[in-house]
């Protein structure tokens, strides 16, 4: 994963950052984009959440929501290439490239302009759906206890639930996951961003 050192996301992120790329001109382009498709309610509580989740996400994720600004394209370059890096071409490829045809020519001509001719690792943000999940295990341990049921009988459904051994189960009840405000969003990703 990216973290805080900045060679491991490629050579593009500190330059990127230092060339101050993300300008509040990109930042009003995006809101009014925003305004002009007015998003059903769901829509602007996930791009709400997504807003407040991503300067807790790793570098590479921070740099793709500063060139899409749209939770979609932000959701499918994560889908499509969490964990591994990404060659951004300097100028829109032919409509039969691999890259044009998953990411469509929209999401692409963004990365383009904003990051064309660059390398960029896109994280999986797996570290950060692990601790969601273990907050959900808690929660629902939890929530079955007030309920009554054994603690035993618990923690052999949840494994059972969620793939894992009772010995996990009961390790991760020991330990208090933080989790930052709106990772339920992270949930939205497809199963290819692995969970």
């Amino acid at each position: 994963m990216c973290g805080n050192d900045s060679a491991s996301c490629g050579p593009v992120s500190s330059a990127w950052l230092a060339s101050g790329r993300t300008s509040s001109r990109q930042g009003t382009a995006v809101r009014k984009r925003a305004a002009s498709t007015a998003p059903p309610e769901a829509e602007a509580r996930e791009l709400a959440a997504w807003q407040e989740l991503v300067p807790h996400l790793p570098e590479g994720a921070r740099l793709l929501w500063s060139a899409l600004g749209d939770v979609r394209q932000f959701r499918r370059v994560l889908a499509e290439y969490g964990g591994r890096t990404l060659r951004i071409p300097a100028a829109v490829p032919k409509p039969a490239h691999p890259l044009r045809r998953r990411l469509g020519v929209q999401c692409l001509a963004r990365l383009v302009a904003a990051l064309g001719g660059t390398e960029l690792y896109v994280p999986s943000c797996r570290g950060l759906l692990g601790r969601l999940r273990q907050q959900e295990i808690i929660r629902a341990f939890s929530h079955a206890s007030a309920r009554g049921q054994s603690s035993v009988a618990t923690v052999a459904a949840l494994a059972g639930r969620y793939g894992l051994s009772d010995r996990r189960i009961w390790q991760i009840l020991k330990t208090s996951p933080r989790v930052p405000k709106g990772a339920e969003a992270l949930r939205h990703l497809p199963e290819a961003a692995g969970a």
